[in-house]
């Protein structure tokens, strides 16, 4: 598996990755999921957040400003990397 990266350098083009998070003193990612950017995404539990990640289908988004956000990203497996 590709190496997890900061989410601050995540492809915020519409790519499709996998998102997930770990406290800073773990080493292990604790859950991820395939997600993309959605620059116009909202959800009504952070409302004035426009911006997100979505899934592929549209039925969950993880907002990143929210404190409680994904921390980390790499690619996903179908792009060969």
């Amino acid at each position: 598996m590709a190496e997890w990266k900061p989410i601050e350098t995540a492809p915020k083009d519409g790519t499709l990755i996998r998102v997930g998070w770990k406290e800073p003193e773990d080493n292990d990612i604790q859950e991820w999921f395939t997600m993309q950017w959605g620059h116009i995404a909202k959800n009504g539990l952070f409302p004035g957040s426009v911006g997100m990640w979505v899934a592929p289908n549209g039925a969950f988004t993880w907002c990143g400003d929210s404190g409680h956000g994904p921390t980390h990203w790499s690619p996903h497996p179908s792009k060969g990397e």
